[in-house]
């Protein structure tokens, strides 16, 4: 059989024909329903209030950003400054006199804060100490606020679904109640096409709520001027973005699919409301809570008192006194003060490497048990599409606690490098007739200023994390919305 005869083949036809009929149906499904919620106050209510919430969350959000930016970014041109011209001095207690380095911020960060308030924006470098972040906004606030933050990503993933709920919840339950189902039945009217009509209409008017967020962001980024921290943004924001599109989508089938099964406008409501409570209110807050059970943190007095301990403890002497015998075999003198070179330069390094061993330790043990929990508390997002999407649009945000950690271990490396510049300073300058050297503002420059840049997504953990559950929850909602259609199609009228 060649290809002009199956073309032409009745069964061909009959397919065409079918699948005009169903683009027929949506389309006019479409209009009708769009035009029946045009004309309907409650409709521009909801609208109305969800995008006052929205562009309020926007507004605050983008200006809290902007004004977080301006100050750290003014903040750390300050501390290079004094860092710079703190004048003549010792290049250890240069060391000590320490630095202040500021968390860069990304414009997606507007739209999730994620945990920034609560982490801390700077940290102090200096000798032989890994100091922890301060300032944090979150210490500042009313409990309310801390709990409670208004911002597009509560609005997306909590507002957003109730929304689409309270405009959705009679789909297909209204119709069994006003007892339209049987004319739609005789008139073999394609459920499939009035169900993605109705749901693209409910998806439509849910994403009325994502404008300001949008135009917030490209304020922000605008305004940035290129400081943004990271190598891959726009894939970040597309990735965002598609997250919170099935997001929404996910929402939208599961509305329609509960429509078709329940039989009353009241029981879909109620199953509705029963889920996102569920989903968007329960399951991330416990899931929270028993990731911390299963990999619980110590705490912060514990792990200090840990790390001081082991701080406490001397580097091997036995080991600095083979280095320093070999160091003089080297140069062929017998007393220190006859090198070239400093030894107490090579001694304080040799300290902060000791240090830097323990620190790596210490740290490496908590970031560990930081990120299993993180990788803990995902596992919600198989149940829950909110859950789901929280760590997709925190990770992509670089709001999360891996980029947290990224951040402090990068701070940390600033730190190291601050330590070794000095060090070999005073290493290269041995002391004339008892008088150390005093390194200058040429010295202090020396040391790179601080630009940290986020490492590129790790699309696999992405992907495995929260993307595939986002798919799979999608793909679930959309069987469950087709077994509800067939139920109206073939199931009792009641």
């Amino acid at each position: 059989m060649n290809a002009t005869t199956l073309t032409s083949s009745p069964d061909a036809s009959d397919r065409r024909r079918g699948m005009a009929h169903w683009l027929l149906a949506f389309g006019a499904a479409w209009l009708a329903d769009w035009r029946e919620r045009r004309r309907d106050w409650r409709v521009w209510l909801v609208i109305g209030i969800g995008l006052a919430l929205a562009a309020g969350a926007a507004a605050l959000s983008s200006l809290e950003l902007q004004s977080a930016l301006d100050a750290r970014s003014s903040a750390q041109a300050a501390e290079q400054q004094r860092w710079s011209q703190q004048g003549k001095k010792y290049p250890h207690a240069a060391a000590h006199y320490g630095v202040y380095v500021f968390k860069p911020l990304s414009a997606l960060s507007a739209l999730d804060p994620g945990i920034e308030h609560y982490v801390g924006s700077s940290v102090w470098l200096e000798a032989h100490k890994q100091n922890e972040l301060v300032y944090r906004p979150a210490n500042d606030e009313p409990g309310v606020n801390r709990q409670f933050r208004l911002n597009p990503a509560l609005v997306l993933q909590v507002l957003a679904p109730m929304a689409m709920i309270f405009l959705g919840f009679g789909m297909f339950a209204g119709e069994r109640e006003r007892g339209t189902l049987a004319a739609l039945r005789i008139n073999a009217a394609p459920l499939g096409a009035i169900a993605m009509a109705r749901g693209s209409v409910l998806f439509c008017m849910a994403m009325a709520l994502v404008i300001p967020a949008s135009v917030a962001v490209g304020a922000v980024e605008w305004q940035m001027h290129g400081r943004s921290p990271f190598s891959d943004g726009p894939l970040r924001a597309l990735l965002f973005a598609l997250g919170y599109l099935l997001y929404l989508a996910t929402w939208a089938a599961l509305i329609a699919g509960v429509s078709a099964w329940t039989r009353t406008l009241r029981s879909a409501l109620a199953v509705l409301i029963a889920l996102w409570a569920v989903t968007a209110l329960v399951v991330p807050r416990a899931a929270a809570e028993l990731a911390q059970l299963a990999v619980p943190l110590p705490s912060m007095q514990a792990f200090r008192a840990s790390l001081d301990n082991a701080l406490g403890m001397p580097d091997d002497p036995e080991q600095a006194r083979r280095d320093k015998l070999q160091l003089l075999r080297k140069y062929g003198v017998k007393d220190a003060r006859d090198l070239p070179v400093n030894w107490a330069g090579i001694s304080l390094q040799r300290g902060e490497e000791h240090g830097d061993r323990i620190f790596d330790q210490h740290y490496g043990q908590l970031f560990d048990a930081m990120r299993r929990q993180s990788e803990a508390a995902s596992l919600a997002g198989w149940i829950s599409p909110s859950a789901a999407v929280a760590g997709l649009s925190g990770m992509a945000a670089g709001s999360d606690t891996q980029h947290h950690i990224q951040f402090v271990n990068g701070a940390e490396q600033q730190r190291r490098t601050i330590q070794l510049v000095l060090n070999e300073a005073i290493t290269a300058h041995p002391e004339q007739n008892g008088a150390r050297y005093d390194g200058d503002q040429a010295l202090w420059d020396r040391v790179p200023p601080f630009r940290f840049t986020y490492q590129p997504l790790d699309l696999a953990a992405l992907l495995q994390r929260h993307l595939l559950p986002l798919v799979v929850l999608f793909s679930g909602s959309l069987l469950l919305c087709a077994a509800g259609l067939r139920r109206l199609r073939y199931g009792n009228l009641r």
